[in-house]
Order: C-alpha cells, then structure tokens, then sequence
C-alpha cells in the first residue's frame, strides 16, 4: 500500500473552534469538479472510524482559499478532544483492492527534548488517561 502525505497542519485557534483551513498546495490531491467549489470526501482515523468531511474553496479572491467546513470538522476535533498547536495529518492511501482512500490522524506535543519535538497519536494519550 502506497502512502502520500498531503499535509500536516498545526492547529490554530481558528482551526479548533471553526473550520480547518487547508494549505493551498494540497489542492491537488483532491478532486473538485470544474466549476464547484466543493467535494465531500472521507478520511478513515487510526482506530478505523470514517470521518466525512467537505473541502470547499472560497468563490471570490485571487486564488482558492481551501477549507474544511465547521460542521463536519467540529465533531473530529470535539471527539479527539483537539487544541491550538495540536497537530492533524491528511494522508493519501492507494493500493489495488481499495483504490485511493484518505486517511486523517491527531497528534500532540508531549515534549520538547534536546532541540526535537516529539508527538504521539491523541488516540494514544486518551487510553493513558482511561486506565
């Protein structure tokens, strides 16, 4: 199975309490038919669960300002209990049985050591605070 990174992103205040706005470069991983301005599309998490998500691009403006609509962005953050300078990952997956799939993963900071910041999965730290 072939895996594309097409963007990290730290959060901003904005991207947790709003709509996650999306890097310009990552347009071209994503299919929007000519003449829209969105595609729904689905990104399965680390834990199997499949989030549907709306990747819209403003109408107006000298380039497309992509964005991934509040009302289906609201509940990833709200159930992975996401912050500002949390971390969230888009990645493309292809192999020959399941065509192309995305996939969308969570991570914090947990420490910054010797120069290195080091991350782990948000799913990770939530079944060390369950035990």
């Amino acid at each position: 199975m072939e895996q594309t990174l097409l963007f990290t992103k730290q959060l901003s205040l904005t991207d947790v309490t709003s709509y996650l706005s999306v890097p310009s470069g990552a347009l071209q991983f994503f299919s929007i038919p000519e003449g829209a301005h969105s595609m729904e599309f689905e990104a399965r998490d680390i834990t199997g669960f499949i989030w549907r998500y709306r990747l819209s691009t403003r109408s107006t403006g000298r380039y497309p300002k992509p964005y991934i609509v509040r009302s289906l962005w609201l509940p990833f953050v709200e159930q992975k209990g996401l912050a500002p300078n949390d971390k969230v990952m888009f990645f493309l997956t292809q192999d020959e049985e399941n065509g192309i799939r995305y996939r969308v993963k969570a991570q914090r900071k947990i420490v910054r050591l010797f120069g290195f910041d080091f991350w782990v999965d948000v799913e990770a730290l939530q079944h060390y605070y369950d035990l």
